[in-house]
């Protein structure tokens, strides 16, 4: 795997890695936790600003070491030269005695590892080599600092949804009735490719007639047909997602589905504008909630009415009725994204990315169109099937 980005540290790169190392160790400090292991691969780009599979950052009070292999020994030069970080490259086993060997150096006798990325067998591997030092489980302290994006990151979300867009139209633009779903998949991720993407942020959802009643549908070898589809698509842009669906209706719906639209469309305006500072997520969801219940199809809406969204397409804070609550604060970008399923007759998701600021909800996706004449297309001719 290639790096993703230019091997150049610059001074903003430096500062925000500085901050960002600030904030894990006073929270740290909170915990009484004297280290942590940070193993996520988005956590480590996010407290780091470098990529690479099984790169890991050790964090101490006064030390913060990139720990990685000779696959990123070149790429990983200029965190060295510029002081952002130490680097340590080693195979691995080497890689969990430098581990130790840092800790023995600062007197350390425990070890915070993240507790949603640690496997059974990297677990046992680090108890063998640390050997007297505790493993003291750490959860969400990096991910609780992710909530709130920099400019930086927003402004990359916002390019993010810019490139889907486009990539969007494009894919549009050549439509045509009999096509697969995985076909209009495929064409989307390259659209978005081509338009400056490291990648789709998740394998785009693809939704022909029946199949759009599945929320989480699988697009293959069915072919496109007329009535309803629903995409559901993402780009991946300096590290950070977009999250976006639409909902289209190849000629003419039929009352009960436009219906369905306008709730949705309602539910959805309804959450949007609950995304204020100082709103419980609870409350997001019950906006939208509310609507499609009173309109009778409650049980119809079977998911969250969103998430988190930043380097993980799915991320705190999440929108739902049950579990966690989080109190919205500026910064926050999140998804709203309400749908009714009907089994058998197909569904309607709507979905726009919104942050959170001092004066309301910003819709970052405003550009692209949700109103029910957006979705209405006339039905594309022409046999694509292959």
């Amino acid at each position: 795997m290639t790096a993703v980005r230019e091997m150049t540290i610059g001074a903003e790169d430096l500062a925000r890695i500085e901050s960002r190392l600030t904030s894990v160790r006073q929270a740290l400090d909170a915990k009484g936790v004297p280290s942590l292991l940070v193993s996520g691969e988005e956590d480590v780009r996010f407290l780091a600003g470098c990529f690479g599979h099984d790169t890991r950052v050790l964090v101490t009070s006064s030390r913060a070491v990139i720990i990685s292999d000779r696959r990123y020994e070149e790429y990983l030069a200029p965190w060295q030269e510029c002081g952002a970080c130490e680097v340590a490259i080693f195979n691995r086993p080497g890689q969990l005695d430098h581990i130790a060997s840092v800790l023995a150096d600062e007197g350390l006798d425990t070890l915070g590892v993240q507790a949603a990325h640690l496997t059974l067998d990297a677990k046992a591997s680090l108890e063998s080599s640390l050997g007297a030092i505790e493993l003291c489980p750490v959860h969400g302290l990096i991910a609780t600092l992710r909530m709130r994006k920099s400019p930086d990151e927003i402004e990359a979300i916002e390019r993010a949804i810019a490139v889907q867009t486009a990539a969007l139209d494009a894919t549009l633009q050549d439509l045509r009735i009999g096509m697969r779903e995985g076909q209009v998949a495929a064409r989307l991720i390259y659209e978005m490719r081509v338009r400056g993407a490291e990648g789709e942020a998740f394998e785009p959802i693809v939704a022909s007639g029946p199949n759009a009643s599945v929320i989480h549908h699988v697009p293959g070898r069915h072919p496109i047909s007329p009535g309803v589809l629903l995409i559901d698509w993402g780009a991946r842009v300096d590290g950070l997602c977009s999250d976006l669906t639409r909902t289209f209706f190849l000629g003419t719906p039929d009352d009960e589905m436009r219906r369905i639209y306008s709730v949705v469309a309602e539910a959805e305006r309804a959450a949007i504008d609950a995304c204020r500072a100082g709103t419980p997520t609870s409350e997001v969801d019950a906006a939208a909630r509310e609507i499609i219940a009173a309109a009778g199809w409650g049980p119809q809406f079977a998911h969250s009415v969103g998430h988190g969204l930043g380097r993980d397409v799915h991320e705190r804070p999440f929108l739902g009725r049950d579990g966690e609550a989080t109190v919205l604060e500026p910064g926050m970008v999140v998804t709203i994204e309400p749908g009714i399923y009907i089994p058998g007759r197909g569904g309607v998701r709507i979905e726009d990315d919104i942050l959170v600021t001092e004066d309301g909800p910003r819709v970052l996706s405003e550009a692209l169109d949700s109103s029910l004449d957006a979705a209405l297309r006339p039905v594309p001719e022409g046999d694509e099937a292959r």
